[in-house]
């Protein structure tokens, strides 16, 4: 009998071995595989983010941009109908003119405007003369402030490149804007 229980105790003790390399091998390694492939997938996304960087770093480093400031028609005119630069606007336009002086390159003066016909833009045939308008009103201060107007290209671009989406409640403010940048050429 003793014989009996002893052999029974070593049957029960292999069963318990047995169940707990099953649980082991499926809960504690199904887990240990999921952490291997996130590890490789973490590697690989890691490896496609620096590829990423790298093409971006190449492709802005070959821009010919070396400054680009915008303003608002707000900040620079009395109003949108009337297109007159305001003293503000002036004493903005004033503050870059020692930075155009002092780099080389096509000062580029775009003007923007926003989709929706407004009152503003009535007494323009489209938004390319409005917006050209515009770029045309602060080049002349530029132009006044000393700025070479050989240098200057005034470019009416209307609602083809808006800066937010044309449904946002801000974007007739923000779409009607006034970029003053300076390209090497």
């Amino acid at each position: 009998m003793k014989g009996f229980l002893n052999a029974l105790g070593w049957i029960f003790f292999l069963l318990l071995c047995i169940v707990g390399l099953l649980f082991y091998n499926f809960s504690y390694l199904s887990k240990e595989a999921k952490i291997s492939r996130l590890e490789q997938e973490i590697k690989m996304w890691t490896q496609r983010v620096a590829e990423l960087t790298d093409s971006l770093r190449r492709s802005t480093e070959g821009t010919d941009t070396l400054f680009s400031r915008t303003f608002r028609f707000d900040e620079l005119f009395e109003s949108a109908e009337s297109l007159k630069v305001s003293r503000d606007g002036e004493a903005r336009l004033r503050d870059m003119v020692p930075q155009l002086r002092s780099t080389s390159g096509v000062i580029e003066v775009i003007g923007h405007t926003e989709s929706k016909r407004s009152p503003a833009l009535l007494s323009w045939p489209t938004g390319w003369e409005f917006s050209a308008s515009a770029a045309a009103a602060a080049a002349r201060t530029l132009i006044s402030l000393g700025v070479p107007a050989e240098r200057i290209l005034v470019v009416g671009a209307a609602d083809n490149r808006p800066a937010v989406p044309k449904t946002a409640t801000d974007a007739q403010l923000m779409n009607r804007r006034v970029e003053i940048t300076v390209r090497v050429r």
